[in-house]
């Protein structure tokens, strides 16, 4: 018999052998692609709310009860794809550009999308930028930077509630500011991506398999924000940082942290109303508010209590409290988030500063969102009803929009403002702080073109590490040409809310406050495991502060709130 066989095979045509060949292959890849399948349908989701991961993670903090919320398990795909089909693909889009001090900086907003086989789990991104380039600024993304002659290798990866990506669909809000000699252009890039425990790269759409398998990145995210407020720079470079502390504006005095402090008051009674650039108090005098901004009242509702608030006014001198409403992060106000629980801690906040002396702001905390416009008729609302639950304290300033971003002030923020002033008007004449583009830093954008309001100042928001001359500069300009600002958030570190600390550049803004009675609060209070935070991540008091348990920014911001 096995004779007959060998015989009959050698009598086949060739061309019958490689028909049989090339079937038993596609049986094989059948097969395989039907387990991936399986494999892909059966395994469990990841709990989501929205499109936002659950928030142990990305928040690092204690949460608000959130009976209101709906799970959303979206179903893995999985689809056989062509060789020279990348996992996942890339769009940089510059939606802004401008430029200072003879540099050029632009805005880019990126999206990863997944096109490729299954439920993209981790994804890192590299890219190059050239012309001697400086990360700035990021947010909702971890950055790591080297320098390579001219050319700045950048690698992005995800903070932990973008990491993962379902077929068809892709990122939001991720972006970075970079600053270069020339136009800023992103280079060739490649994305790295783990589907069902395969790493994939994607080098300009061809396509690899690696041996190892992705690591997994657990960084928070951060408002700065957002604090963003948005990952960790410690890699980042400014190209201002060598030269931050040596400002050559000649508003800032030259005696570095050791501020003899001479302008207006801090001591203030009665309602506050704006005087050209100035904060008057009923009395007629200039003040100047100093406090700090707590983090998302959603995530560390633990530090709005009464005897929190004391400790800041009697131990750091602070006059001012800031009550960070998210609108569209995780428990935000307008996703999900408990909105009785929430302005049920406003209630609570705002009864203990007035209870102990203390003026008190209420923030529309626009982060991720950009567009104040994405939730108008919801701020239209909330302030509608703070301000005529409000309306008898004179200790109740309003923030109606935190940080928009890619939004013209002419176009969408003043007409957004002037719609939410017309509701809060209806009720009281309290000072109302506005914020303006590119995470409240285009406060210069309002010259010329001030909403037609007398009790209004306009936001400016700083990072001491990123954000130097070139922002304390429009800060200048803004109140030369009559702008009163107020700088409602701001921080030592990086943009990120994360990275080092630096000491020159927060001294040099400080000495301009000061010189200039602009209000300040800073950023924030919760004892998340960050730069910015200003309780030491292993301290879980909640009042009753001992340097011990601050921070290097809370000891540097403690000092600076009273003046030593």
């Amino acid at each position: 018999m096995l004779d007959k066989i060998k015989q009959t095979l050698k009598q086949m045509d060739k061309k019958k052998l490689i028909t049989l060949g090339i079937l038993a292959a596609v049986i094989l890849i059948v097969g395989i692609f039907a387990g991936i399948g399986i494999s892909a349908i059966t395994k469990e989701k990841q709990h989501t709310v929205g499109n936002v991961a659950t928030p142990e993670d990305a928040t690092g903090g204690n949460t608000i009860s959130n009976s209101n919320a709906t799970s959303n398990q979206p179903t893995d795909l999985a689809y056989s794809k062509k060789e020279d089909e990348p996992s996942a693909i890339a769009d940089f889009a510059k939606t802004n550009t401008w430029e200072s001090d003879g540099k050029k900086f632009a805005q880019i907003d990126v999206t990863v999308k997944n096109a490729g086989v299954g439920k993209i789990t981790d994804w890192t991104m590299t890219f190059t930028l050239g012309a001697n380039a400086s990360i700035e600024q990021s947010w909702n993304c971890v950055l790591e930077t080297n320098k390579n002659g001219d050319i700045l290798e950048v690698q992005m990866k995800p903070v932990d509630y973008n990491k993962n990506i379902e077929v068809g669909e892709g990122t939001q809000g991720i972006g970075f500011i970079v600053g270069a000699d020339t136009d800023v252009n992103v280079g060739k890039y490649s994305i790295e991506t783990t589907v069902d425990g395969v790493t994939m790269v994607a080098d300009g759409g061809e396509e690899h398999q690696d041996d190892e398998t992705a690591s997994t990145n657990n960084e928070e995210n951060t408002d700065g924000n957002n604090n963003t407020n948005n990952g960790n720079n410690q890699g980042n470079t400014d190209s201002n940082n060598n030269n931050s502390g040596n400002s050559s504006n000649n508003d800032e005095p030259s005696n570095g942290g050791d501020n003899q402090y001479t302008g207006p008051t801090t001591t203030v009674s009665g309602r506050l109303h704006v005087e050209g650039t100035s904060i008057v108090d009923s009395s007629g005098s200039k003040v100047q508010l100093r406090g700090v901004s707590t983090h998302g009242l959603a995530w560390f509702p633990q530090y709005v209590n009464y005897e929190a608030f004391q400790t800041l006014r009697d131990d750091w001198g602070a006059n001012v409290v800031r009550l960070a409403m998210y609108t569209a992060e995780y428990g935000g106000y307008c996703t999900g988030g408990d909105r009785e629980a929430l302005k049920s801690l406003v209630d609570a906040g705002v009864s203990y500063a007035t209870q102990l002396g203390m003026y008190v702001i209420i923030d529309w905390h626009i982060l991720s969102d950009g567009n104040p416009y994405q939730h108008k008729d919801e701020a239209v609302a909330f302030f509608s009803e703070m301000s005529a639950r409000y309306a008898g304290n004179g200790n109740v300033i309003y923030e109606i929009c935190n940080e928009p971003q890619n939004s013209d002030w002419n176009s969408v923020i003043k007409p957004y403002a002037e719609e939410v002033l017309s509701a809060i008007r209806s009720n009281t004449d309290a000072l109302v702080i506005v914020g303006t583009n590119t995470w409240s830093q285009d406060v210069d954008a309002v010259i010329g073109n001030q909403i037609n309001d007398s009790n209004v100042c306009y936001a400016l928001h700083f990072y001491a590490a990123t954000h130097t001359d070139y922002i304390r500069n429009k800060l200048i300009t803004a109140m030369d040409n009559g702008i009163p600002v107020f700088v409602s958030e701001c921080s030592i570190c990086d943009a990120s809310g994360n990275g080092g600390i630096d000491y020159g550049s927060a001294d040099a803004w400080l000495n301009l406050l000061n010189s200039r009675g602009v209000s300040f609060l800073a950023w924030s209070l919760c004892n998340k495991a960050e730069t910015s935070a200003l309780i030491n991540p292993g301290c879980d008091k909640t009042s009753g502060w001992d340097e011990s348990d601050l921070s290097d920014t809370g000891r540097w911001f403690r000092n600076a709130i009273r003046n030593r």
